[in-house]
């Protein structure tokens, strides 16, 4: 007996789309939502936005957890996806209210909204445990680049769309009432419309596989050969629940050293990348002595030609057969230490004779040595490497990173019902993307950027030399051989 399941290129498009809708939203309210606190409540700090971050975090993770918890109870993944973009409806249309709540409490309100976009944000890890149950283990790469090229696409649509609204003005449109569309919420309105539609695509065109019932799978084919002169038709029987028992026997336990190389490189690129990106333009006006417009504008530039760079590779993965080819271990093995080299290459070493500029003023660009005691002496590292260095690491190497490691990480482990293990490889991303901005702002304040460059250095070292020196065991699962009838 086998089980023949064709790749649902159909639900693995939807999961793309579905990606986009998500990350759209975290992008764009990640770009409005310091300025629009503190146009509601001018007391309102950098401090108070690191929580609403942290807020959004923290629903995250809960989000993917009861979503894993929810997805393995029947090994139906619809509902906890209708209940994720419902969260997020939510959010967003108390986000279009922000205008009408006392100054006092804007803080609390907008982490309520991010909060409940967190948990909402949580159906990431039901999208990927779809794609792995409606994907043959030879497709996985390319499904993994349609999801993941979703995510980049909506990365980079949401700051592009908001640049769009800027011009609507503090006052904008009037849609109901005293209910206006202006420049810092028409994000939310534009995502309403979006999450609207993502419900009615999973009402329309979203179909689970059936996994038990008294009729056929909806991608199963069970075939039998008992009689060789009779050529009989494909048979369906009620035995599903026979099936996914012995799905489950047939598998043997997962490897759990590679799902933690897994895991840690998801968490070590993430914690590379938030670290860089918030540090950015601080260090940019520090290092290169740029005025603060400069600095925002041309690491703008840098993160535009990065992001069309990551687009370019997961389009190139969707529409050929690249990433079916791809050797993951030595893939992420050699951009993990391309990442290296770029550390390495921005690190501002002590042989390096050009110092930066040392002021008291560093709102206009140079090193402030009134609030930074490490600004005198400490040597002015290349801009060229920084910023090229930046391209080729995140936008050329991140794809390849991001496509190899989800693809293995989905064939660790049984193709059904992997939601749990799916929601934690969520919990090490979101967990970077907590830690790593509040640590490394820590860090860069006391001591400087040359302790940032040693920890994510001594990170990137750690996880490449895991990649080399369990090579062997960073492989898909096989199952167990079974007994196999072919029609003749």
């Amino acid at each position: 007996m086998r089980i023949i399941i064709e790749t649902s290129w159909d639900v693995v498009y939807l999961c793309g789309y579905f990606s986009l809708v998500v990350y759209f939203q975290y992008a764009i309210f990640t770009t409005i939502m310091y300025t629009y606190m503190t146009k509601l409540n001018p007391s309102v700090g950098p401090t108070t936005f690191g929580l609403a971050v942290t807020f959004h975090g923290v629903g995250h993770c809960l989000g993917a957890l009861a979503a894993a918890w929810w997805t393995n109870r029947r090994y139906k993944a619809k509902k906890p996806l209708i209940a994720g973009y419902v969260f997020m409806l939510v959010s967003n249309c108390l986000f279009l209210l922000a205008d009408h709540v006392p100054t006092e409490m804007t803080a609390p309100f907008i982490m309520l909204c991010r909060f409940l976009g967190g948990l909402g944000m949580g159906n990431t890890a039901t999208l990927r445990t779809t794609l792995t149950a409606h994907s043959m283990s030879d497709d996985r790469a390319k499904a993994m680049s349609v999801f993941i090229g979703g995510r980049a696409l909506g990365l980079i649509l949401g700051p592009g769309l908001q640049l769009i609204f800027l011009f609507f003005g503090d006052t904008g449109l009037q849609l109901i009432g005293s209910l206006h569309i202006h420049s810092h919420n028409a994000a939310a309105f534009v995502s309403i419309i979006l999450n609207l539609s993502a419900i009615v695509a999973l009402f329309t065109l979203y179909q689970d596989i059936e996994r038990n019932g008294n009729s056929c799978s909806q991608r199963s084919v069970v075939s039998f050969s008992l009689f060789p002169k009779f050529r009989t038709s494909i048979l369906c029987f009620p035995i599903h629940r026979f099936l996914i028992q012995e799905d489950d026997e047939n598998w043997p336990r997962p490897d759990k050293l590679a799902m933690f190389v897994c895991m840690l490189t998801r968490y070590c690129q993430n914690f590379t990348y938030y670290s860089i990106e918030t540090l950015a333009p601080a260090f940019i006006m520090m290092m290169f002595n740029m005025e603060r417009d400069s600095a925002v504008g041309i690491m703008s530039i840098v993160f535009f030609i990065s992001g069309v760079f990551a687009i370019t590779l997961y389009s190139t993965f969707v529409f050929s057969d690249v990433a079916r080819k791809l050797n993951i271990g030595k893939v992420n093995t050699a951009s993990l230490l391309i990442f290296t080299i770029y550390v390495l290459t921005t690190y501002q070493w002590p042989f390096i004779t050009t110092d930066v500029a040392v002021n008291t003023d560093g709102t206009h660009g140079g090193c402030d040595y009134s609030i930074y005691q490490w600004c005198i002496g400490l040597p002015k590292t290349s801009q060229e490497f920084f910023y090229i260095g930046y391209i080729i690491s995140f936008g050329g190497c991140v794809p390849f990173i991001n496509v190899g490691d989800a693809t293995l990480y989905s064939k660790l482990f049984n193709p059904v019902g992997q939601a749990l293990e799916q929601s934690l490889y969520d919990v090490s991303q979101i967990f970077a993307r907590v830690v790593a901005p509040v640590l490394c702002t820590a860090i860069y304040s006391s001591f400087g950027p040359q302790r940032v460059w040693e920890l994510l250095f001594a990170q990137l070292v750690v996880v490449t030399a895991l990649w080399i020196a369990f090579a062997h065991r960073m492989i898909p699962l096989r199952p167990k051989p079974r007994p196999v009838f072919y029609l003749e």
